[in-house]
């Protein structure tokens, strides 16, 4: 009887082994965790980011995207500015857009970005697509841990003729 409840011990012991190096092997695999990035300085990186979801907020025609990408309470008119957006995103039904990085020039918690834009809106009343092709400034800060925009010349780039 002695010679089982040895055998059992040492069954116990082999798969308390087993699982205990099974566990070590899984820990050395998984990355280590990183704190969550601290606010970086803005760079053409950065910019580029802001201007991938600002491209991929128009085409998806998600008014609340786009939106959420500006810092409403820091802007300039943006009552105005909401219900020029409000109204465009209401007439079109297809939104095609490029943006592509000029210049980026930074000053203190502020940058600016010179963007060539072009797009093409389809309305949805069966009118022509109107095109525009401009040049976009926009004023970007930091706001709460990520980069907002907080200002947009010339606003009328989303605006239907």
């Amino acid at each position: 009887m002695a010679l089982k409840a040895e055998n059992v011990r040492s069954c116990l012991t082999i798969v308390f082994m087993a699982l205990l190096s099974a566990t070590l092997a899984m820990a050395q695999t998984e990355p280590p965790k990183q704190p969550p990035p601290q606010q970086s300085a803005f760079d053409a990186q950065t910019a580029s980011h802001l201007l991938r979801q600002l491209s991929e907020a128009l085409q998806g025609q998600s008014q609340k995207k786009f939106l959420a990408l500006f810092d409403l309470s820091r802007m300039k008119d943006s009552a105005l500015f909401k219900q020029q957006i409000a109204s465009f995103f209401s007439q079109i039904t297809a939104i095609r857009v490029h943006l592509n990085l000029g210049e980026t020039a930074v000053e203190g918690d502020r940058a600016t970005i010179a963007v060539d834009a072009q797009m093409e809106a389809e309305p949805g009343n069966g009118g022509p697509i109107a095109r525009r092709n401009d040049r976009l400034n926009f004023t970007v800060a930091s706001a709460g841990g990520t980069w907002k925009f907080i200002e947009l010349q010339p606003r009328s780039f989303f605006s239907l003729p």
